[in-house]
């Protein structure tokens, strides 16, 4: 039955946008970044943490992910705001993904069982259209099993009702070694290995066919202080041999859980943990990754500064995997040739034509030391938080009236007041 399951899969898929020049193809070869999702806390300028996160915090964040250009998905849930009732706050934050961004929109966390799974699919309709969303996919449902080898029936219902609607489906087997899975890292690999081939195949079943993005969030249990530490070696380890077997050994696409630090402040810490996870994963082909913009303490904080700066790692990454570009001109040998001994290259066709298209950074300074103390923001945070502030404020809805309009109305109509 498996085997079977599997042959069904696709390789990749393409995920749309409502501005179509920023949808974005799911498995072949593009490094996708997807917001972080689940922290409930908020680290503001200065390492202030705020427990306490309300709907302008999420408004403000959709905000951030709009503009940076390495984020190429928007939603999800990466603060719950408080002010906002359970029931009521995975619509909400959906609506206001909707408005203040035109990137693909991740679907929320906070949502219950099949109904508000219905409603979720319900707002994509309105905006796309029912003919455009019944023929193309617009969000998946991340679905996260219980380790060890439990699937709750709200899960079991979430996979169901996405992949009876047409849309794919993420599965987010997050295991952690000596807690909820083997000691092992290779035994955590074997259970989370198992525990996505089940909702795959559950899936499968319901719609043969429909995409299905495994994940590997899987973490190691730090037994010494009682804790579990994302950006521990370890759990790069794990998340490398998991992405190896979605990748080459079942032909499927593969999100990671990377880019992240249990560091509670923007220090040395922050920028190393956040650079090994997110570039190893690169490395390995990853397809999708999340946490890998903001996020700090263990997933348990996020920090809008962090969000800015994470967006010049991942360009940077980007740049790695791009690799070096082979060709007869690349080779340069006729450069080298026609340059004396001793010279330089400075003036040369070659330098003058292509001088504008090396990577260049979007936080980091690298300013002579007089001219980096001249700035009125020489320390890498408060330049991120003069750029948060600036971004904030600048901010403006991006959906059209009509369709806010509709969905003011539908929200209503479930019982949520705007």
């Amino acid at each position: 039955m498996v085997e079977s399951c599997l042959k069904t899969v696709p390789a990749s898929f393409r995920m749309e946008a409502v501005n179509p020049n920023k949808s974005v193809t799911i498995g072949e070869g593009h490094l996708t970044i997807h917001p972080a999702g689940g922290e409930v806390a908020l680290i503001e300028c200065g390492g202030v943490r705020r427990a306490q996160t309300g709907i302008q915090d999420f408004i403000n964040l959709q905000k951030i992910y709009q503009v940076c250009d390495n984020i190429d998905m928007t939603g999800y849930q990466p603060l719950s705001p408080s002010d906002v009732p359970l029931e009521a706050r995975g619509l909400r934050c959906l609506y206001e993904t909707m408005l203040y961004t035109d990137k693909p929109w991740l679907a929320p966390m906070d949502v219950g069982g099949a109904e508000d799974k219905r409603r979720e699919i319900d707002m994509y309709r309105l905006v796309f259209g029912e003919e455009f969303v019944r023929s193309h996919y617009v969000t998946w449902s991340i679905v996260t099993p219980e380790s060890p080898l439990v699937y709750n029936r709200a899960s079991c219902e979430s996979i169901m009702e996405f992949a009876a609607s047409g849309q794919p489906v993420a599965l987010v087997s997050a295991p952690m070694s000596g807690i909820t899975s083997p000691i092992h890292i290779l035994g955590t690999i074997v259970q989370a290995n198992t525990e996505t081939l089940a909702g795959l195949c559950l899936a499968q079943c319901v719609r043969p066919g429909i995409p299905v993005l495994p994940s590997a969030s899987l973490t190691y249990g730090n037994l010494k202080i009682a804790s579990w530490e994302c950006a521990s070696p370890d759990t790069a380890l794990m998340l490398a041999g998991a992405i190896q077997m979605y990748k080459d050994f079942y032909h499927l696409p593969a999100r990671a859980q990377t880019g992240v630090t249990s560091s509670k402040c923007l220090d040395y810490q922050a920028g190393y943990e956040t650079m090994q996870s997110l570039l190893l994963t690169a490395l390995m082909d990853v397809d999708v990754t999340s946490q890998s913009a903001g996020s700090m303490e263990n997933l348990l904080s996020l920090s809008f500064e962090k969000t800015i700066i994470d967006d010049e790692v991942i360009s940077r990454v980007r740049r790695i995997i791009q690799g070096i570009e082979i060709s007869d001109e690349t080779l340069s040998v006729d450069i080298i040739m026609e340059t004396a001994h001793g010279e330089n290259f400075l003036m040369h066709d070659s330098t003058l034509d292509y001088l504008h298209d090396g990577w260049q950074t979007s936080m980091s300074d690298w300013n002579l030391y007089d001219r980096w103390k001249e700035q009125d923001y020489p320390d890498i945070e408060k330049r991120a938080g003069a750029k948060v502030k600036e971004i904030i404020e600048e901010g403006k809805t991006v959906l059209a009236d009509d369709t806010t309009v509709k969905l003011k109305r539908y929200l209503e109509k479930c019982g949520l007041a705007l």
